[in-house]
């Protein structure tokens, strides 16, 4: 009997469904350097990516023109939440330790309560210097917010407190870009600015089952999450889809007010209208979406 390696049938099977093997390595150049302008290390890109650190920085620097097809997926699924989870040891940026601090703080946790939940000197932390915090603090802190951040604290001075002082709620942070150094909360100069314009086509394509999902903005990840869960689409399945976690899709439906609930209906097109009409309303120009709906023969 002759036994053929994985890869060999992989390429086959490839073959025969006419899928490419190698893929534009542009987009996965960006992915990258995204995560490395986050201060992610390229020896843990690497092991989040299944690379080398060789093969990493040789797609960094643009020598590396393609990669494999497997190799573009995985990187576009990396988030900096499951590359911290999976470092074995050593430091990493604070700012997304510090975040979930000050959401804790604003769902009404002070620091004594958090202590005795089991992470103490949170204070320290947020009044500390440096830029590093162990991955062991991290992990402790990150696992605490989990707990608790869906949990109103019982302090209303600490709530008080942290409003004052501009601290971001959990619902204002999404999973996977609290940790991002870049990254800005929700409702405060954030991804959900206004005049964002509604492409129903992207949206089309992304609940297409079929198809590669497109890349979707705030507003529009909000009308898909809503499609999705009318029709009894699990969160799991739904981050697969858009490419976030399952705990992102619940924070994005407890922040717009979506409900989990059975299959009933399809898309509400009439608030998808709505909403565009809005972003045409506040931009004080023609919405690009209606002309877009048009051409593809789906505005109602």
């Amino acid at each position: 009997m002759v036994y053929r390696k994985a890869w060999e049938v992989a390429y086959q099977r490839d073959r025969a469904a006419g899928r490419a093997r190698y893929v534009d390595a542009e987009p996965t150049r960006a992915r990258l350097a995204e995560l490395a302008a986050a201060h992610v290390p390229i020896r843990a890109l690497a092991r989040a990516a299944t690379l080398s650190d060789t093969g990493v920085k040789a797609i960094l620097d643009g020598s590396r023109t393609h990669v494999q097809h497997l190799t573009a997926v995985r990187v576009q699924r990396i988030s900096l939440r499951r590359i911290y989870d999976e470092e074995p040891a050593g430091h990493v940026p604070r700012v997304g330790a510090v975040r979930r601090v000050q959401a804790l703080m604003a769902m009404g946790w002070s620091h004594h309560e958090l202590a005795q939940a089991g992470v103490p000197n949170t204070a320290r932390l947020l009044t500390g210097t440096g830029n590093l915090v162990t991955i062991q603090r991290w992990r402790e802190i990150s696992e605490l917010y989990d707990r608790l951040s869906m949990t109103p604290g019982p302090s209303p001075q600490t709530r008080g407190w942290a409003k004052t002082l501009g601290y971001a709620p959990p619902l204002a942070w999404d999973e996977d870009t609290i940790d991002d150094p870049r990254s800005r909360p929700h409702g405060n100069g954030g991804e959900h600015a206004s005049g964002q314009v509604i492409d129903m086509v992207a949206i089309r394509r992304t609940l297409d089952e079929q198809g590669r999902p497109a890349t979707l903005n705030a507003q529009e990840q909000a009308i898909a999450v809503r499609a999705m869960t009318a029709r009894g689409q699990s969160d799991t399945r739904i981050g697969e889809r858009l490419g976030v976690s399952d705990r992102t899709v619940l924070r994005w439906r407890h922040r717009d007010g979506i409900p989990a609930r059975r299959p009933d209906s399809d898309l509400d097109w009439s608030v998808a209208a709505a909403a565009t009409q809005r972003s045409a309303t506040a931009t004080g120009r023609p919405s690009q979406t209606a002309n877009q709906n048009a051409r593809h023969g789906i505005a109602r």
